[in-house]
């Protein structure tokens, strides 16, 4: 099992960064052993789609669940595509709070199913 969550710097101790595809890093936990690897989000300075590129970094490190403060569009459509669990980390600012109340059932889980376009008008 492997949890991501967007850091602002490459420290356990950073802030996590609300902007999922512009995060500087991404912080993979094992919550059930809390062992960590920080990685650099090479995707951050892209033109655009920088979250669905994002996204395809941590699907191929084997990430299971994301926790996040913003997820875009994209990045939304290419989750849901793998079933990937997300959950809001809220107000919560610390990497150990979040964790916390991850493994406390205590986060809401967005819902990033798609949804039904309006009929437009001709």
């Amino acid at each position: 099992m492997k949890i991501a969550i967007a850091l602002e710097e490459n420290s356990y101790n950073s802030l996590a960064d609300r902007r999922f595809g512009r995060a500087a890093y991404f912080i993979l936990i094992n919550p059930e052993t809390d062992n960590y690897e920080i990685i650099e989000n090479e995707a951050k300075d892209e033109a655009t789609g920088a979250g669905l590129k994002a996204v395809k970094t941590l699907i191929n490190l084997g990430v299971n669940e994301i926790i996040a403060g913003e997820i875009g569009p994209k990045a939304a459509v290419l989750i849901n595509e793998f079933e990937i669990p997300v959950y809001k980390m809220g107000e919560l600012t610390k990497v150990s709070e979040i964790l916390k109340n991850y493994k406390e059932n205590k986060l809401e889980k967005y819902d990033l199913s798609p949804k039904p376009q309006g009929l437009r008008m001709a």
